[in-house]
């Protein structure tokens, strides 16, 4: 994985520091990284980002699960916008264990809409040290290498 892009939906600010950690960690494995928030690159052109896409060998898209145990509404309007199967793309989530069933799930209803082959990571709340073995395991279950 050379050129990778990480868009994030963020609400309480958990999903942008993971975004940001496994951005991190991605550039010590020297790979060329690109993070953005959902909102900036859904307020783009849809032609300059469907192109800016196709520069990337990976695509991660992290989420948060709304109140109501939902994908938030910027997550159902990028499925809505884009054709992710077209794509390279993993996916991640922050999320809380307490929701059951519903733990990070936007973050499994974008891997399936993008027919992602990969796992998806799945982290309690905010990441932390506790996580980083977690985080590096998945970095070379989708190919970081």
């Amino acid at each position: 994985m050379k050129h990778v892009l990480v868009l994030h939906e963020s609400l309480s600010g958990n999903t942008k520091r993971l975004a940001d950690l496994v951005a991190e960690l991605l550039k010590q494995r020297e790979a060329i990284v690109d993070v953005q928030s959902l909102r900036t690159f859904l307020n783009e052109p849809k032609a300059r980002t469907q192109m800016q896409l196709e520069q990337y060998d990976k695509v991660l898209i992290g989420t948060y699960t709304d109140d109501s145990h939902q994908p938030p509404e910027l997550i159902e309007e990028l499925l809505e916008t884009y054709d992710l199967t077209e794509y390279n793309v993993a996916t991640f989530g922050t999320g809380d264990t307490q929701w059951g069933d519903s733990y990070c799930y936007a973050a499994d209803v974008v891997a399936k809409e993008s027919q992602s082959k990969d796992p998806v990571l799945k982290i309690e709340q905010m990441p932390a040290k506790t996580d980083l073995e977690t985080i590096i395991e998945w970095l070379e279950a989708i190919g970081s290498e």
